[in-house]
């Protein structure tokens, strides 16, 4: 009996970025999606670089989605006037919440006045898609139900889980298939496992400097707690003596 291979999905880095590389019609049908637009706006899209999936969380995300946002937008070639300036927008697909005290499913951040909320320019957009509020979202209405289906497709953990998000729907199917075909490269699988094993190291390493911050966090408070108590002590001693030296002036 074959040993059943291991299933890589969308949440795999490597994966992703080459089924979008290899399908342009599940690329089209992502940016739609995830743009809020009709697909037939879309003329052309290409990837001019790797493509990031965020699975775990790393420390300064929202610096780094303003970086390469900024490397985006800077766009004008030589000779063209800052009219020529197009639309850069920053879209993460993140598998963790990114501000804790404001979870949102999809969220979108432009330049706003701080008081009114007035739009300073719509040239800059970043969009953040939180695959941790699915199903959370599932029960809000009005949810947009493509963004519904492509968060569910992300966070399939099986094949069978994904061919049946995928059934009736062609662009899915399509996908679904393209995946099989690049599972079926050993070489691809290779890098499918690097990536997973590098995402893994990173998250082993962000849980062991959190647990040693933590660790050192409470050293900490137990120095300082002695530290408290130590001149309390010294405190009470010296109200000892004066109290001492009253009675021997009396």
């Amino acid at each position: 009996m074959a040993e059943k291979r291991k299933f890589y999905g969308m949440r795999n880095d490597y994966m992703f970025h080459a089924v979008l590389q290899k399908n342009e019609g599940v690329l089209r049908n992502l940016l739609a999606t995830l743009m809020e637009i009709d697909e037939a706006e879309i003329e052309s899209c290409h990837i001019e670089n790797p493509i990031e999936l965020q699975v775990y969380k790393q420390t300064h995300w929202t610096n780094r989605s303003l970086l390469y946002w900024a490397r985006a937008y800077d766009n004008l070639k030589s000779g063209q006037g800052y009219d020529m300036l197009l639309p850069a927008y920053h879209i993460g697909i993140l598998d963790f919440t990114l501000f804790e005290e404001h979870p949102k499913f999809m969220a979108q951040y432009q330049i706003l006045d701080v008081e009114d909320g007035y739009l300073y320019s719509d040239k800059l957009c970043i969009k953040v898609l939180d695959l941790t509020q699915l199903e959370k979202a599932k029960l809000e209405p009005g949810t947009n139900k493509k963004l519904l289906k492509w968060a569910s497709i992300f966070k399939a953990e099986t094949l069978e889980e994904l061919e049946q998000l995928a059934s009736g729907e062609e662009v899915f199917e399509n996908m679904v298939v393209t995946m099989k075909k690049l599972s079926e490269d050993e070489k691809i699988r290779m890098q499918c496992e690097a990536r997973e094993d590098y995402e893994r190291s990173l998250l082993t390493e962000y849980n062991a400097g959190k647990s040693e911050g933590i660790e050192q966090g409470i050293a900490s408070e137990r120095r300082n707690t002695e530290k408290e108590r130590q001149r309390a002590d010294a405190l009470a001693a010296e109200v000892e003596r004066l109290r001492a030296l009253l009675k021997l002036q009396d």
